[in-house]
């Protein structure tokens, strides 16, 4: 283990962005060059589980520590990795780096090696809200509305499938009406409803601690939430009722002590960034996607 490539990536990190956190030390089978070391891993997503929606089935992910600003020697290594645990040709397969959004220096060497950004993880710190939102009907989903809010996540994952972020599976409804059961047997309430005239119009889900545990060790304010779900209906996009929704769930989240909240964007979604930024997130690491996971 190079001690001084940790200490130096640290040290940059911290520089660089305040509400990064302080990653562990990188164990296991490495890839190391000058000034740089990589931890290469693999896995697959059971294609009947609700996992599979979110991404390829076949995920290759590469961590990073980097001392300097030169990536592509690692790159190189790992795509020598890549070539053999791959297929060639598998759609069905990504190779990922999630990266320091405000760390562009090694940004050149992901895209000289194919890698697009895809999909950002934002945070939002307390207290930061947007101009007032118009008024809307917002409330606490209950069982009863169990159908209403699985057909406002199905519109959401069809139209985020567009952008290469998600999958719909022949498994994905029955995933998500699974999970927004669990949501709803919560100790605390997790799902809000938006409604226009009696109906449905828009919802957000958010996992709070400790059900956030899985992503809360991405940012160092704590405690954090995690935004999982948020969507209006398409008749009603660009109408403020998203606005007025997400700022109705934040004075909650602000009230209950949360500290900061995470969610995931797909950056080619021409309304995610502009919406969530508005509404007090930015950028805190980014995703970079190829698929497939070889290059020709």
């Amino acid at each position: 283990m190079d001690i001084d490539v940790e200490r130096q990536h640290a040290a940059r990190l911290a520089l660089l962005d305040p509400l990064l956190p302080a990653d562990p030390p990188l164990n296991g089978d490495l890839i190391a060059t000058v000034g740089a070391l990589g931890l290469a891993a693999s896995s697959e997503a059971d294609p009947d589980s609700l996992d599979a929606t979110w991404g390829a089935l076949r995920r290759h992910t590469l961590t990073v520590r980097l001392a300097g600003a030169d990536l592509d020697p690692l790159l190189d290594r790992w795509e020598e990795h890549l070539a053999r645990v791959a297929t060639p040709g598998d759609d069905d397969c990504v190779a990922m780096i999630t990266w320091p959004s405000r760390d562009t220096a090694a940004v050149p060497a992901l895209v000289r090696h194919g890698f697009a950004p895809l999909i950002v993880t934002a945070v939002r710190r307390a207290g930061v809200f947007p101009a007032a939102a118009p008024e809307a009907t917002i409330r606490h989903a209950t069982k009863a509305d169990l159908a209403a809010c699985v057909a406002l996540d199905m519109e959401v994952v069809r139209y985020d499938t567009q952008f290469g972020a998600l999958t719909e599976r022949p498994s994905t409804e029955a995933g998500l009406r699974q999970h927004m059961t669990e949501l709803m047997n919560r100790d605390r309430p997790c799902v809000w409803l938006a409604e226009v005239s009696g109906r449905p119009a828009g919802i957000v889900t958010v996992d709070l601690p400790p059900h956030s545990a899985w992503v809360a060790d991405r940012t160092a304010a704590s405690p954090t939430a995690y935004l999982g779900i948020g969507g209006v209906r398409a008749d009603l996009r660009g109408t403020g009722i998203g606005t007025a929704l997400v700022t109705h769930v934040h004075r909650e989240l602000d009230a209950a002590g949360i500290a900061t909240t995470l969610l995931h964007y797909a950056l080619p979604n021409p309304r995610s960034a502009p919406f969530w930024s508005v509404q007090g997130y930015r950028p805190l690491w980014t995703s970079w996607h190829r698929r497939p996971a070889l290059r020709p």
